[in-house]
């Protein structure tokens, strides 16, 4: 075979290869992904505003999603493609506004009825998700997760938001005994202060 014919054996292979990739139907995974890209990971870090929410229980598909502020129940659940089972749920609950990071599960309690059970995002998912904690909102347990923050420190931070309200700021960490510059500086990446008080 001369050099002339394998060139031309070359390029008709890449034509074919080309052709067979652009005309196979795509695959199942690809496809599910473009139908519905809110099923995609969020990222590890969830813009301001954002909420993450923990979808568990009877739902076709549980995951983790981001959701705007002012979302509620009936909007998570679309973002989970619905409910799996025939289930009635109480519309009041549907109608619940998400207010922050949880965990919403959907719970058949037999005879076609369903409940919705909402409650906080576990410390170590939020850890793992990198979600910033809101100070004004989080447990002493939730406190305690910080870097640098023990037991003792957060039931000071949690006392002190108790005695003299919400933080205006990260930076009003600085007003709980213990807390110095240095401290501040290593938790203003893991905290936030939600919405301005």
């Amino acid at each position: 075979m001369t050099r002339e014919q394998q060139s031309i054996v070359l390029f008709l292979s890449l034509l074919l290869s080309l052709l067979f990739f652009l005309t196979s139907p795509p695959s199942p995974v690809s496809e599910a992904v473009r139908a519905n890209p809110e099923r995609n990971f969020p990222s590890k870090k969830s813009a301001e505003g954002e909420i993450l929410v923990e979808v568990d229980g009877s739902v076709n598909h549980r995951g983790i999603y981001s959701i705007g502020a002012g979302m509620n129940v009936l909007d998570v659940l679309e973002k989970a493609g619905g409910i799996s089972e025939k289930l009635s749920l109480p519309a009041e609950n549907l109608l619940q506004k998400v207010e922050k990071n949880c965990r919403l599960s959907i719970l058949p309690i037999g005879e076609g009825r369903g409940r919705v059970l909402l409650e906080p995002l576990a410390p170590q998912k939020q850890k793992v998700l990198s979600v910033p904690i809101n100070i004004n909102t989080a447990s002493v347990e939730e406190l305690d997760t910080l870097p640098g923050i023990g037991p003792k420190m957060a039931r000071a931070i949690f006392e002190y938001r108790e005695t003299y309200g919400k933080f205006a700021s990260p930076e009003d960490l600085l007003l709980v005994p213990g807390i110095g510059p240095k401290k501040l500086s290593a938790l203003l990446p893991h905290i936030t202060v939600g919405e301005k008080p």
